[in-house]
């Protein structure tokens, strides 16, 4: 079970390739996210609206500053197209 997975919570999305085509640099990116559902508390399978760094993130200057990430799975260290807590620091 993934402790504290809860609608609203703030989690960190690390970037995949299908997520930013046009700027594979950026693929293992970590970018700010927001909870919106969660599906499966043990796996931590929840969907996300995930913040992106405009052109810098996507490469792309028609894109969106929003990325609906859907059924994204938890990880405990930053793996692309899944989620984590972010860091201490």
């Amino acid at each position: 079970m993934i402790e504290g997975l809860a609608v609203g919570r703030i989690a960190h999305y690390t970037l995949s390739e299908g997520d930013v085509p046009k700027r594979p640099s950026a693929v293992g990116t970590d970018v700010p996210a927001i909870v919106v559902a969660v599906w499966d508390k043990e796996s931590g399978c929840a969907n996300l609206q995930v913040f992106m760094d405009g052109t810098n993130s996507t490469g792309d200057v028609t894109a969106s500053n929003m990325y609906w990430a859907t059924s994204r799975k938890f990880s405990e260290a930053p793996t692309p197209g899944c989620w984590h807590w972010p860091e201490r620091v």
